[in-house]
């Protein structure tokens, strides 16, 4: 198997093989080590920064890895309207509803945000065959505004900026309670909680940092509207951030209860902004806020 790097921006030539075909950078490194890996014919270090039209050649294992970019056939574009903000040739952004998955999972292959934009356009192949395009994500119940590269240079230019925390961002979400405070901001380390993998739970000595900034956007009946900006992305960042200041995000059944007034927990992607991967303007798009959000704030609404 060969592949041509077309690309004008390098990148890590194992970084780049792990998104390209789904093998594991520790795998990819030890291939390479033992030359069943080559680039232009010869053998070179995992550390190698790609060039365009740098030839990378895999002698074994072939089947395998075919096996695996057959997988991106199973991820079959789906036909449904979706809420286009902002589309070029480079990114598109988009207004995710509430009640979707942000892209595919080997359990999951139909009805994500990833099988309606396919049928709408086409996105990088990195993070194929279940995340193409995808530079962040949203979980299924938070709705708002999302950005996905359309190839691979924006791809790799938004991952950078993620990475570099100049991609900002905004959130509304309704909490349980009155939040004390006008402004405050939280900082700890989070990680998976052992107890339940698919939650995350709070450390300081360990784990990730957490850094996020909350504001009181406006009280109401029993309830808080707050603006959030994380500064760090971590999973489940905002969601469990709130549930252990005691002040839970409203119908958020992982890290607090169930709410008969809205049926999805109410946390909403407001803004995003960042530098366009090529104008290298700084751009900024807004989602408002969805129907159920406003009709909660409108039921709840404080009367003094």
């Amino acid at each position: 198997m060969k592949i041509r790097y077309n690309e004008e921006k390098g990148v890590r030539i194992d970084k780049f093989l792990k998104e390209k075909i789904g093998i594991s950078r520790e795998k990819i490194k030890g291939m390479i080590k033992e030359g069943k890996i080559l680039l232009n014919s010869r053998i070179i270090e995992p550390s190698y920064i790609l060039k365009k039209n740098d030839v990378i050649e895999i002698k074994e294992q072939v089947e395998e890895i075919e096996k695996e970019l057959e997988v991106h056939n199973l991820i079959k574009p789906e036909k449904k309207e979706i809420d286009i903000i902002y589309e070029d040739e480079d990114i598109v952004v988009v207004n995710k509803p509430a009640g979707i998955l942000t892209h595919p999972t080997p359990y999951i292959k139909s009805g994500t945000l990833i099988n309606f934009l396919l049928y709408h356009t086409k996105l990088s192949n990195i993070g194929a065959p279940y995340r193409p395009g995808v530079v962040h994500r949203l979980d299924k119940e938070t709705s708002g505004v999302i950005v996905f590269a359309k190839n691979d240079i924006s791809y790799w230019s938004l991952i950078e900026q993620f990475k570099n925390k100049i991609v900002k961002k905004e959130y509304f979400a309704i909490v349980e309670g009155k939040f004390p405070y006008e402004k405050k901001t939280v900082e700890f380390r989070i990680s998976p909680d052992r107890d339940n993998p698919t939650k995350m739970k709070v450390h300081f000595l360990k784990g990730k940092d957490a850094l996020t900034e909350i504001y009181v956007e406006k009280y109401l009946n029993n309830y808080t509207l707050l603006k959030i900006k994380p500064i760090t992305g971590r999973t489940h960042q905002i969601r469990l951030t709130l549930s252990y200041l005691g002040y839970p995000v409203t119908g958020d059944e992982k890290y607090g209860k169930k709410n008969d007034l809205i049926n999805r927990t109410a946390l909403h992607s407001y803004k995003i902004s960042f530098i366009h991967p090529v104008s290298k303007n700084n751009v900024e798009f807004l989602a408002p806020l969805p129907t159920d959000f406003l009709i909660f704030l409108n039921k709840n609404n404080k009367k003094d």
